[in-house]
């Protein structure tokens, strides 16, 4: 058996992003199980992007990152990179990075290759990688599947296996999320109500329509709201609408204690944002909603397969969708086509699916060792 070495992973972006490449992620330490992997990622673009490792740590799946300011054209910057990246030594470079274009990715070739990195796969040259393949029924290809695509080298990753999206919560995480929670065993149902982006927004006034909608038709749950620690004040404006106690976390908790407290609730309701695919990915009943924003199918979260999680996605224009959809009344235009009524009728059907079914939500619970 040859020694361990270093495996170098480049893979940029927030919460959602990392989370869409578990896979990948799993699939990686599945065939590199004893050598060290160390993430090159950026900074947070803002102060509501989670890096990475806020999503991979105590995972297993790697074992540090080094990050980076995206964008940077200091020649000072890119020698510290670099200089950080050779002391590394990796054998091997895995580039996970979406497909900006065929000129930034052969720039990134010929920047690892300045590093000493003799092997490197993953990057997206083809135009098979760069541009969102569309489907016969008229969806989108999903981005776990254009980055599956360009690990064929490791082997085939089957997506609907939700064994390589598991986040592998330890015990303390979902320890420290239980004493986040009530006591009692009443219903727990997480809702994100924020998002970093303005075309990704439902609106309050359509938020505080559902909730109290779902307040009637579910009065003896508990309302979880999670979210980053500016959407807090919103959250605590609408949680005073729902009739079964609400609490309040925005801000409070990391990416995986949220993901603890989800795996707790029996519904969650968001916009297309990083709650909503940590929801997914523990098996929750996930409902998100989604703006004009990315292409239908491109970003839904978890797996088409999964029943439990639906996608609502805003009629399209004539023409249907392209590039830089334009909004004619506003940069949400998409997502406020979605109505109330609609939202609250998928997520009834969500919240009886378990009862519907073979597998109850306690069940679930049980068989996670949460109940």
């Amino acid at each position: 058996m040859p020694p361990p070495s270093n495996i170098l992973i480049y893979r940029l972006g927030s919460l959602g992003d990392t989370v869409i490449a578990l896979p990948c992620f799993h699939q990686i330490r599945r065939t590199y199980p004893r050598d060290k992997i160390t993430i090159l990622t950026n900074h947070p673009v803002t102060g509501k992007a989670a890096p990475a490792m806020a999503i991979l740590e105590n995972s297993g799946l790697c074992d540090e990152a080094v990050s980076y300011p995206v964008g940077i054209r200091n020649v000072r910057e890119l020698a510290r990179v670099r200089q950080t990246i050779r002391r590394i030594q990796p054998r091997l470079l895995i580039n996970l990075a979406a497909g900006r274009g065929f000129f930034k990715s052969l720039r990134d070739w010929l920047f690892f290759r300045s590093c000493a990195i003799k092997e490197i796969i993953g990057t997206p040259l083809r135009r098979r990688d760069l541009e969102v393949q569309q489907t016969n029924n008229g969806e989108y290809e999903p981005e776990s599947q254009r980055l599956a695509f360009r690990l064929v080298s490791l082997g085939t990753i089957n997506l609907a296996d939700q064994r390589l999206w598991e986040l592998r919560l330890t015990q303390d995480e979902r320890n420290q999320a239980l004493a986040l929670l009530p006591s009692h065993q009443k219903d727990l149902l997480g809702v994100s109500v924020g998002t970093k982006l303005p075309v990704k927004d439902w609106g309050e006034d359509n938020w505080e329509k559902l909730l109290v909608l779902l307040s009637k038709e579910i009065p003896d749950t508990t309302l979880i709201l999670l979210g980053a620690a500016d959407e807090w004040a919103r959250s605590e404006k609408l949680g005073r609408v729902w009739a079964g106690g609400n609490i309040n976390l925005c801000g409070k908790t990391s990416p995986r204690i949220s993901a603890a407290i989800l795996e707790r609730c029996r519904l969650f309701i968001g916009h297309d944002s990083g709650p909503a695919h940590l929801a997914g990915v523990v098996g929750v009943p996930t409902l998100a909603l989604f703006s004009w924003l990315n292409p239908p199918g491109q970003w839904f979260p978890g797996h088409r397969s999964w029943k439990f999680i639906k996608a609502l996605y805003p009629a399209l224009p004539d023409g249907g969708w392209k590039p830089r959809l334009q909004m004619k009344n506003g940069a949400s235009e998409g997502i406020r086509l979605i109505q109330p009524d609609d939202v609250l009728r998928s997520a009834m059907e969500l919240w009886h699916s378990y009862s519907n079914s073979a597998v109850s939500n306690s069940d679930r619970l049980k068989a996670r060792n949460l109940f």
